[in-house]
């Protein structure tokens, strides 16, 4: 009984994994392109957010540095006293480790942004290499390319520390 059910299972997951492909091979050609330009607009949001948290990181010792000297004068001045200086020193040492760690936050959510975005360009060059009305060439190119962005988020999402720079 317990075999049965085994492979009612089994079967079931390889109808499922058939049907994915064949809707993604039989994506028509506007809702590849529509795919492509989504997932690269979302690549490309996701992208700058990491951008931005990696400034805020590599900026935080400037600020932190800057923010210590203006308390420090602030104190010569006798705008506080001494108690109000050190809940001070305390709260800028806070923000920057923040500054510091928000990066390991919010950089890996936008590296799962940037991949679901690749994903879904790639699934548009798929459907591309798929149609029967494209020559051989064009359709060619198209499956280069999937291959080429998979190949780019297996890199990216299995290790840290690859980077990809134009220019």
């Amino acid at each position: 009984m317990a075999k049965k059910q085994e492979e009612v299972k089994k079967t079931v997951k390889k109808e499922d994994a058939r049907q994915f492909w064949d809707r993604v091979l039989e994506i028509d050609h506007k809702k590849a392109t529509k795919m492509i330009i989504g997932g690269m607009i979302i690549a490309i949001i996701f992208g700058t957010a990491a951008l931005i948290s990696d400034s805020i990181a590599g900026n935080a010792s400037d600020w932190e540095n800057y923010q210590l000297h203006e308390n420090d004068l602030g104190y010569w001045r006798g705008e506080y006293g001494y108690q109000e200086f050190l809940e001070r020193d305390r709260e800028i040492y806070a923000k920057a480790d923040w500054m510091r760690f928000q990066e390991a936050i919010f950089e890996n959510i936008a590296r799962i942004g940037v991949n679901a975005g690749l994903i879904a360009v790639m699934i548009g060059f798929i459907s591309y290499s798929a149609e029967k009305e494209l020559d051989p060439k064009k359709r060619l190119l198209s499956f280069i390319l999937a291959a080429l962005i998979i190949t780019i988020v297996m890199f990216t999402s299995l290790t840290t520390g690859v980077t990809v720079s134009i220019g």
